[in-house]
């Protein structure tokens, strides 16, 4: 190799790392804080929120099939998510704590991988996930667009309270406080 490309191929290493560790930097960063009012998401501005929530049924890590109706009576935010999104594994802690915090006043947060089996076995080890996590790849994405994300956003959380009502859609990382000043009146 010649000393021009060899120098060239240098160059090209070092950027590389460099928007690598920029990126790893920027993902264990603090979210910002969360904007004052409520984030209007496609969603809701497709009828999504008011309606009833829709029905489905996907497995859990055990295989399992789990219906969503088992969590009727409750407060409950679906979470449509994937362990190779960024913003979804940002704001899982935060999904741990508020489950931990208001569980026993009728939350329940149900986290739907859209990802694989294996992968969602590890992370909720990993990170000690406190709520149902169903795992689903192309009928999750069918049920994600039933609950109107009709773009495939991830993270993409939906709010509804007990009779069954959706109350809340966010396209996007959900921080803590807005999950929080949305789910307290519901409980």
């Amino acid at each position: 190799m010649s000393q021009p490309a060899f120098l060239g191929l240098l160059v090209a290493i070092a950027l590389l790392a460099g928007f690598g560790g920029y990126g790893f930097y920027h993902l264990g960063q603090p979210s910002e804080p969360a904007p004052a009012q409520a984030t209007v998401t496609p969603a809701s501005s497709n009828g999504v929120v008011g309606m009833a929530r829709p029905e489905f049924s996907l497995p859990d890590l055990e295989g399992t099939a789990r219906h969503i109706s088992e969590w009727d009576g409750d407060v409950v935010l679906v979470n449509f998510w994937a362990t190779w999104c960024p913003p979804c594994l940002k704001e899982m802690p935060a999904f741990v704590e508020v489950q931990e915090e208001y569980g026993a006043r009728g939350l329940t947060i149900v986290a739907v991988a859209i990802d694989e089996k294996d992968a969602v076995r590890d992370f909720v080890d990993t990170y000690g996930i406190n709520f149902p996590v169903l795992i689903g790849e192309t009928e999750a994405m069918t049920v994600t667009r039933d609950y109107g994300n009709r773009f495939g956003a991830l993270p993409y959380s939906v709010l509804y309270d007990r009779e069954g009502k959706i109350r809340f859609v966010q396209a996007g990382e959900l921080h803590k406080d807005t999950f929080v000043r949305e789910l307290t009146p519901l409980l």
